[in-house]
């Protein structure tokens, strides 16, 4: 086992609601699911409570455009995913603040990595208690090897990667790459990324990929902004009401000094990856920016 600091050192104060809490508010990961599932046209009943079905419709009436923000952060998930297996050969998968299954298939990150490799090993990362629960039940239910599900938070480095795991008592094999996603935590996650990047690199071997999408601010006095003010008041109903704006200089920093190399085209527009937005969309384009990066051999 390699040495991490204490799990708790990057935690900033206010940001680990308990149990009650998310029982009683609306939660990130609940809206978040009732919104993928409009958008993918899928519908999801296990985890969801009466308020998040309430908090989400007032976001897509607001902030149509958080709902395709969603999606395409989705679809650079998958696509992280794919060429961390293809061209990379990664078989390992650590996917932080996963989502919950998602639509009648009950789709999880693992689904994702199934499609690339025969027999990944996938740690689903929830945040919230709740979502990592149904997570587990899921991946138990369809009979899944070599995959978990881990009730944790972005910051807390050491525990999803050195947890042992039933049936089987396995464990990720940190001496060969990993796949290690983040996408949209850094949006609802106020600590520095940067160090937090540092901190996962000094576990992860040589080879191991990460893939970071964060919201980003947009100029003052347009309807971007606009939009991502009324998210934010929106998401104060949480028990993470924290939203947090990420700009491109601020990711690229990032990967300045903390051992990951970007790939190509570097820290880019969301839509590099993902589709652009329908026409039809009733507000404007939310800034999503999305990295990928290896850590090289030292």
């Amino acid at each position: 086992m390699t040495a991490s600091p204490d799990p708790h050192f990057l935690t900033p104060h206010g940001t680990v609601p308990d149990q009650e809490a998310e029982a009683s508010h609306p939660t990130i990961a609940r809206v978040n699911g009732v919104l993928l599932d409009k958008a993918f046209e899928e519908h999801t009943e296990m985890g969801i409570f009466q308020a998040d079905l309430d908090l989400a419709r007032k976001i897509d009436d607001d902030v149509p455009g958080y709902r395709q923000a969603l999606a395409a952060q989705r679809q650079f998930l998958a696509d992280a995913i794919a060429l961390a297996a293809t061209e990379r050969q990664v078989s390992q998968f650590v996917v932080l603040r996963a989502a919950l299954p998602l639509g009648a298939a009950e789709e999880t990150e693992h689904t994702l990595a199934r499609a690339h490799v025969a027999n990944p090993t996938t740690v689903l990362v929830a945040r919230e208690t709740f979502t990592s629960a149904h997570q587990g039940i899921v991946l138990a239910k369809q009979g899944q090897e070599r995959t978990a599900a881990v009730h944790a938070a972005v910051h807390e480095v050491h525990w999803p990667l050195h947890a042992v795991h039933k049936p089987g008592n396995w464990s990720l094999d940190l001496g060969k790459p990993v796949g290690l996603t983040m996408a949209g935590d850094p949006s609802h996650w106020p600590g520095d990324v940067r160090e937090l990047l540092r901190a996962y690199h000094r576990e992860l071997a040589p080879g191991s990929m990460v893939a970071v999408s964060a919201l980003g601010p947009a100029p003052a006095g347009t309807r971007a902004a606009a939009a991502l003010e009324a998210l934010a008041r929106h998401l104060r109903r949480t028990p993470e009401p924290e939203l947090t704006l990420r700009d491109r200089a601020e990711i690229e920093d990032w990967f300045t000094g903390t051992g990951w190399n970007l790939h190509d085209p570097g820290v880019a527009p969301v839509s590099h990856w993902a589709e652009p937005p329908p026409e039809g969309l009733a507000g404007p384009e939310l800034p999503v920016w999305c990295a990928i990066a290896t850590k090289a051999a030292s």
